[in-house]
């Protein structure tokens, strides 16, 4: 979708007001803490599949697969993970 010149300034101009008013509301903290605790959480979720010795192919594939599953679960999505 191709904005034009004053459409592009307006989305500017709405984006500093609405983080104006998050920054006020605090609400950026709380986006920021909900972010970080996902974000570790979905880490620690990695970490455990990579450590789980009962996924033992040789390939990795099992553990691939179990990583991408962490990461959609977490609202990551690759193009990577069709099947």
């Amino acid at each position: 979708m191709e904005l034009t010149v004053q459409e592009e300034l307006a989305a500017q101009a709405i984006g500093q007001e609405a983080m104006r008013y998050l920054k006020q509301e605090e609400t950026v903290r709380r986006i920021a803490a909900e972010t970080e605790s996902k974000a570790m959480r979905a880490l620690e979720g990695i970490r455990r599949i990579l450590n789980d010795d009962a996924l033992d192919d040789p390939e990795c594939f099992q553990r691939i697969a179990s990583i991408l599953t962490a990461l959609e679960e977490s609202g990551i999505f690759t193009t990577r993970h069709d099947w």
